[in-house]
């Protein structure tokens, strides 16, 4: 069985950290019903969808099937928001969206996969968060899997279907066109990249073909106004657009995962893509990261990176099949008002441990991400808990939020294919906490569904930390996360843990 790093408290930090919670489809008052298969909390995201100053959960549920005139349709997905309280989390106003719900843009078919992805952001800049749907599965005309985003926009009373959106490369105006298994939606970010107080939507097509280079990837951006999410001066990118570092390469799947953040401190948001797929020179899917910097007009060419491990000065070594860039997190590590990149490379081998996975960390500056003073992390790491084995694929997923309230964000590191003890892939999260030189492995922690206190128990094939978002349900001051485990015995399930003083709790 793995060390498990517990927190304590002292009685002057009352408020009294909260018990974890765990939710399902058959948790009381929830809308829907835990079937085998559903994923529930294959994707997250946090909003303040109801404007009340405390975060709220949309849950991903990819694998449901939704009933159509008196047809199942099989895998064709959902989303349930949870709302945040004074308490907690709660299943008080929980709702469930498909493709099926009145007024909701599209048709629910087999394996759109509806809730596959998700990301929450202001786009009409009403002071509520609104949600994007990715429905890479999606049929546009006879062009299967081409792809979609449905977008519901928040309100006093949270999620609604008034002015909701529904987005393809098919959509008057949007560049590029949609095409068979695209894949448009796949992967999702929000950031303010114009400056204008409005979010805007940066949407992953990772199979996109630019011209004849098979599944090369694209990433569309629509920006946000004072309607919402609009078509007027959206974009199209990827590694064959006009000054764009790297070059457009079969597979490189380029947009396979974004996250928005602004690593120069000039006010707008600058957007990072992932693309696994890269090779570096006959090195085969080493993985990179393309990072596209904010300005008045949006996103720019000026001055973009390319970022990878063979970069001058950045820790590891390319190596085939790191994937580096496979998943990717934002936050301000080091308090310096410039926000930081995290880049998930869970390939990474580990000596010789394979596929056991590791996080390299960029730091902001004036001019950017700049590889001084950056980082990589991995379960061998000098006093980070838990061991590196072959195929944990740590830094499978990601997430950043200020767990401990010190003003410098924390790292949330997915571990889904961790053992614990002779459990198979029930999966694992380690937390990193920032400190004023950045993250740092002091007070460093490791959860699994059998840490005490963690509701559930580990199952064979979970995948704990599939997922993982932050945000603060119950405005405390303090962030909490949220960690998917959407293969369980139970359609899948969702952890919250509370944040403290002393960090994460339970």
């Amino acid at each position: 069985m793995m060390d498990i790093v517990e927190t304590s408290f002292a009685l002057d930090d009352l408020i009294i950290p909260l018990d974890d919670q765990i939710w399902t489809q058959d948790s009381p008052s929830i809308e829907g019903v835990a079937e085998a298969g559903d994923s529930f909390g294959r994707s997250l995201s946090s909003g303040d969808f109801n404007g009340d100053g405390r975060d709220d959960l949309a849950i991903g549920v990819p694998g449901e099937d939704v009933d159509s005139n008196s047809n199942s349709i099989v895998n064709a997905g959902a989303v349930n928001a949870l709302y945040g309280s004074a308490t907690s989390l709660t299943g008080s106003g929980n709702q469930i969206w498909t493709q099926e719900t009145p007024n909701i843009e599209g048709v629910p078919e087999t394996g759109d996969g509806f809730g596959q992805s998700l990301a929450s952001g202001d786009f009409n800049g009403d002071g509520r968060d609104d949600l994007a749907i990715g429905v890479p599965g999606e049929s546009v005309g006879s062009n299967s899997n081409a792809g979609a985003v449905n977008v519901l926009y928040g309100s006093t009373t949270g999620l609604t279907d008034t002015a909701d959106d529904i987005w393809t490369q098919n959509s008057s105006n949007v560049e590029g066109a949609a095409e068979a298994n695209d894949q448009f939606g796949s992967s999702l970010t929000t950031g303010d990249f114009n400056g204008d107080g409005r979010d805007d939507l940066a949407i992953g097509v990772p199979l996109e073909e630019i011209g004849s280079i098979f599944n090369a990837g694209a990433v569309n951006v629509l920006y946000g106004s004072a309607s919402g999410l609009t078509d007027t001066a959206d974009e199209i990118w990827h590694q064959n657009s006009s000054n764009i570092e790297g070059a457009a390469e079969a597979g490189d799947t380029f947009g396979n995962s974004l996250a928005s953040g602004d690593f120069n401190g000039d006010g707008r948001d600058d957007l990072a893509v992932g693309v696994p797929g890269e090779d570096l020179g006959s090195t085969s899917a080493t993985g990179a990261v393309n990072v596209l910097y904010g300005s008045n007009s949006g996103l720019s060419a000026t001055n973009n990176q390319i970022w990878h491990q063979n970069s001058t000065n950045v820790e590891g070594a390319a190596e085939a099949g790191d994937v580096f860039g496979q998943s990717l997190a934002v936050g301000d590590f080091n308090g310096d008002g410039k926000e930081d990149l995290a880049i998930g490379a869970p390939g990474e081998d580990i000596g010789s441990i394979f596929n056991a996975g590791a996080v390299n960390v960029l730091y902001g500056s004036n001019d950017g991400l700049t590889p001084t003073n950056n980082q990589i992390w991995h379960q061998d790491i000098t006093d980070i808990t838990g061991v590196a084995e072959n195929s944990d694929q740590f830094g499978a997923s990601l997430a950043v939020g200020d767990f401990n309230g010190d003003g410098r964000d924390d790292l949330a590191i997915g571990v889904p294919e961790e053992d614990v003890g002779t459990i198979n892939s029930a999966g694992a999260v380690n937390i990193l906490y920032g400190s004023s030189t950045g993250l740092t492995p002091m007070g460093n922690q490791l959860w699994t569904q059998d840490s005490p206190g963690v509701q559930g128990v580990a199952q064979a094939s979970a995948r704990f930390g599939s997922s993982v978002t932050a945000g603060d349900f119950n405005n405390d001051g303090f962030a909490d996360l949220a960690i998917g485990a959407p293969f369980g015995s139970i359609g899948g399930t969702t952890n919250i843990l509370y944040g403290s003083a002393s960090g994460l709790f339970a």
